[in-house]
């Protein structure tokens, strides 16, 4: 079952909640305001590995707002801050 919307804010480096979409579905990602290095990521085993699935330069070159889909069973995703500046940096993502 996907898990309901995620929302947040960076206001430090970190990782965001984590989100179980459904699969073969699409599903948004927003991520507004502020100054960060922020990465889409997916995980195959339950967080303990994290692939990168949307750079930072990538990111800054989409809309604010974009739609991502997984053909996958049991990937989950989440937003890695890597670096903070200024913010806040508020997300959400949702299906």
């Amino acid at each position: 079952m996907p898990t309901s919307a995620i929302t947040g804010t960076f206001t430090a480096a970190g990782r965001s909640a984590i989100f179980d979409p459904s699969t073969g579905r699409d599903f948004n990602i927003t991520i507004s305001g502020g100054s960060a290095t922020i990465r889409v990521e997916r995980s195959f085993d339950q967080g303990a590995t994290w692939f990168t699935v949307v750079t930072d330069d990538l990111r800054r070159s989409l809309p604010e707002s974009f739609t991502l889909s997984e053909g996958e069973a049991d990937v989950i995703y989440s937003l890695n801050c890597t670096a903070f500046s200024s913010g806040p940096v508020t997300y959400r993502i949702s299906q």
